[in-house]
C-alpha cells in the first residue's frame, strides 16, 4: 500500500501533467529576443503574466553589460566553494545590499539555498519552531530538515496572530527559543504578513525570534527596495530577513539579513550550502552589483512609484468586475479564485486563446477545492494589457467562481457567491 507521501506526490504529478497535456504549463517560449511582456509559446504570441520581474530591470543595459563584464574578467564561472575563494564581485554586492537592507547580510546562490543555510544554525533541539501555515515551501522544505533533528515544529493558522501570542504564552520559559517563521508576502494569494502586529511580540516575549522570506516584497517595495517586511518595522536584533535577487531585483541570488551581527557570522562561517554548494555565477554577480546601483540611485523611487500605481490600477479594475480574488492588498500578485482544478485549467487555455499568459494554480500550491489562476504585474506590461486581461477574465470565468472559499485567518470553507466574496475584501 502506497503512503502517504506517495500518494499526494502522484496527485501532484497527475495535477501537473494534465497542465502539461493541456499546453498551459513546462512550456518554453520561442522568441530570438525579449523585448516588453511578449512571449511566443506554440508559435502564438501572448501576454506573459507569469514574470515576478515586478520593476521590468532584467534587461536593462547597465545589468546586461555589467553581466558580460564580469564573464569577460572573470570567466564563465569561478568553480569554488566561497568559503574557500570568491571574485571580489562577492564583497561588492554584499556591502550594497547591506546598505538596502540597513543590516548584516550574506550572500547565497538561491533563496532555498539560504534558507538551507540559516535555519538549521539558528535552531536548536531545545527550541520551538512556528511556521505559518501557508509559508512558502522553501521554507516548508529547510523545516522538515529541523524536525529530522528533532527539533519539535508546529504550524499555526494563516497570518493569526492571536494564535501565535497564545503559543508563546502557553510555552512560557520551556524554550530556549521560539522561532517564527513567516513570508512577508505570500507567493500565492499576494496578502501580506502582518508584520507591524507581530513586532510587539519580540520586546513581550523574549525568547521569540522572526524569520521571514520577503522574496516577494524586496526590491519593488521600501526604501531602495529593501522590502515589504523593513517597510513596516525597523530592525530588531531577534529578527532575520530572506530575499530572492532573482524577481525585482532582476538578476539571481539570494541574501539573509540580520539585526544581530553574530547570528550572521554563524550562519556565513556554518550554514551547509554556503560551505559545500557552489557560487553565483559570475554573469549573476555583476549583474548584481549593476542592480544594487541602480536600487541605491533616484531613479529607483520613481519606478517604484510608476509600479505602484499600476498595482493600484489593478486592483481598481479586479473589484469593479467584482471578480472572486483571495486578497486585495497593493501587492503585484493577484489570485482569483475558480474551486474546481479543470475549471481552472480551461480558464488559462482560455485566456491564452484570447492571447494572455496566467499561472494556473491548484494543489499543492494551494488547499484542495480552493484551485484558481494566478497573474503577476510587471512593468514590462502596458496598462492597455493589463485592462485587457482583467476583461478576458471577467468574460470567460465560469459562473460558479468564488462558491467555495477559503477563508485566509480560519482556513475553513466558505460558500459565497462572488459579489459577497468581493465584498467581504473591500470591508
Amino acid at each position: 500500500m502506497a503512503s502517504r507521501y506517495e500518494r499526494l506526490l502522484q496527485l501532484t504529478e497527475r495535477t501537473i501533467a494534465r497542465g502539461v497535456a493541456k499546453r498551459i504549463g513546462r512550456l518554453h517560449t520561442e522568441d530570438e529576443r525579449l523585448e516588453g511582456a511578449e512571449i511566443t509559446v506554440d508559435g502564438r504570441t501572448i501576454v506573459d503574466f507569469g514574470s515576478c520581474s515586478y520593476l521590468a530591470i532584467n534587461r536593462r543595459d547597465e545589468l546586461k553589460t555589467a553581466a558580460a563584464d564580469a564573464v569577460e574578467r572573470f570567466g564563465t564561472s569561478h568553480s569554488s566553494s566561497p568559503m574557500y575563494t570568491s571574485v571580489g564581485l562577492y564583497a561588492d554586492l554584499e556591502e550594497r545590499l547591506a546598505t538596502i537592507m540597513r543590516a548584516t547580510v550574506a550572500v547565497a546562490p538561491t533563496t532555498t539555498l539560504a534558507h538551507m543555510a540559516a535555519l538549521p544554525v539558528l535552531t536548536s533541539p531545545d527550541d520551538l519552531v512556528l511556521i505559518d501555515h501557508n509559508a512558502h515551501a522553501s521554507l516548508h522544505l529547510a523545516i522538515d530538515v529541523l524536525r529530522g533533528r528533532g527539533i519539535p515544529v508546529e504550524q499555526l493558522p494563516h497570518n493569526n496572530v492571536d494564535a501565535l501570542t497564545a503559543r508563546l504564552h502557553r510555552a512560557g520559559s520551556r524554550y530556549r527559543r521560539i522561532w517564527y517563521v513567516a513570508d512577508g508576502i505570500y507567493s500565492m494569494f499576494g496578502d501580506v504578513a502582518p508584520v507591524r502586529s507581530i513586532a510587539p511580540l519580540l520586546d513581550e516575549y523574549p525568547t521569540l525570534h522572526i524569520y521571514y522570506d520577503d522574496a516577494h516584497g524586496f526590491g519593488w517595495e521600501g526604501t531602495s527596495g529593501c522590502g515589504y517586511v523593513l517597510s513596516q518595522v525597523e530592525w530588531h536584533e531577534r529578527m532575520v530577513v530572506a530575499a530572492g535577487l532573482s524577481k525585482s531585483f532582476g538578476t539571481n541570488g539570494a541574501v539573509i539579513a540580520f539585526g544581530d551581527p553574530e547570528l550572521a557570522r554563524s550562519v556565513s562561517y556554518c550554514g551547509a550550502s554556503f560551505m559545500f554548494s557552489g557560487p553565483i555565477p559570475v554573469g549573476s554577480l555583476g549583474a548584481s552589483v549593476a542592480s544594487a546601483d541602480f536600487h541605491l540611485s533616484p531613479e529607483h523611487a520613481e519606478r517604484q512609484i510608476a509600479f505602484k500605481n499600476r498595482i493600484a490600477l489593478a486592483r481598481e479594475l479586479l473589484l469593479e468586475r467584482s471578480l472572486p480574488i483571495a486578497d486585495a492588498s497593493a501587492t503585484p500578485i493577484w489570485f482569483v479564485r475558480v474551486g474546481n482544478l479543470g475549471d481552472v485549467l480551461g480558464l488559462v487555455r482560455d485566456l491564452m486563446d484570447d492571447g494572455y499568459y496566467v499561472n494556473p494554480a491548484g494543489y499543492p500550491a494551494v488547499a484542495m477545492g480552493d484551485a484558481g489562476i494566478r497573474f503577476t504585474q510587471t512593468l514590462h506590461q502596458t496598462e492597455d494589457q493589463l485592462q485587457g486581461l482583467v476583461d478576458a477574465i471577467a468574460r470567460r470565468i465560469p459562473a460558479s467562481a468564488g462558491e467555495l472559499t477559503i477563508d485566509l485567518r480560519s482556513g475553513e470553507p466558505v460558500v459565497s457567491t462572488r459579489h459577497d466574496a468581493v465584498t467581504r475584501i473591500k470591508a
